[in-house]
């Protein structure tokens, strides 16, 4: 899967979405594009004690009966799972993407990122069909070492980028890799930087200036990092914001526990976390 956009499927309101984004993000990088489906591995069917309660012969019963139905839910998930990625194939097809590559997984979620190798870039919904935000896309953010977007349930082509910088190294190593991205190119960037100094904004603007990319920049004070970075970009018609996934920094201690949640579920637009 070296090189690829890998699509997450899973038949929630996002799906469509989250294909349309992937369709996007692959022809912008020229690279092939996935449907991935994951059901992730669940403890086995729980039986309680029930010693002195009921004899042996309905015990083994009730466990023979339990693992019976877990293995048909197991195999009706697995076709519901098959029947949502033929089902969104179909749609990129119609779209102008008639190459694409379907994948079912299962297992634990580690495991199946580990399996992927060195992706380009991952797309999921902000909310998916059994989870909501939180957890679950923060255990993806936290697990997955390349890219990953997160799309909101309705898509809009991007045509203005807003790239959340703090003046760190690994923020500038972020920059640096948007001057020679594809996947941003053409692109308007919007660089806001949230209670920092204006000459280190400033030099950040440069490094795009001087690599063609149109900048606009923009030093913001607030007590909130995320909502003076959600008031901006619903203020100036942003359809894409960019910002780094981890680190000891004051922006990115944000994306720590609680205010992944906080920044997935107060955004309106769709959010690149780069690692």
């Amino acid at each position: 899967m070296n090189n690829t956009v890998i699509a997450c499927v899973d038949g929630s309101l996002s799906t469509r979405s989250v294909c349309e984004y992937a369709a996007w993000a692959a022809g912008k990088l020229d690279v092939p594009l996935a449907l991935m489906h994951v059901l992730e591995k669940n403890d086995p069917p729980a039986v309680s004690d029930l010693t002195g309660t009921i004899g042996i012969d309905s015990r083994e019963q009730l466990t023979e009966e339990l693992v019976r139905i877990e293995g048909e839910r197991s195999r009706l998930m697995m076709a519901q799972g098959k029947a949502v990625l033929t089902d969104c194939a179909a749609l990129l097809k119609q779209a102008g993407q008639p190459e694409v590559q379907l994948m079912q997984k299962n297992g634990a979620l580690d495991e199946i990122l580990a399996e992927l190798g060195d992706i380009r870039l991952m797309v999921l919904g902000r909310r998916g069909s059994r989870n909501p935000v939180g957890s679950h896309l923060e255990s993806v953010i936290r697990l997955q070492k390349r890219p990953v977007l997160v799309v909101p349930e309705t898509f809009s082509t991007p045509s203005r980028v807003m790239f959340a910088y703090d003046g760190s190294e690994a923020s500038r190593e972020n920059l640096m890799r948007l001057t020679v991205s594809p996947l941003l190119s053409g692109l308007t960037c919007h660089l806001v930087m949230v209670n920092g100094e204006a000459s280190t904004l400033q030099d950040a603007q440069a490094i795009l200036q001087e690599a063609g990319i149109v900048t606009a920049a923009q030093l913001l004070e607030d007590k909130s990092v995320t909502g003076a970075l959600c008031r901006y970009a619903d203020e100036n018609g942003i359809d894409l914001t960019v910002m780094g996934a981890y680190g000891h920094s004051r922006l990115r201690r944000f994306f720590i526990g609680s205010h992944t949640t906080e920044m997935l579920s107060e955004s309106r637009q769709a959010l690149l976390m780069l690692r």
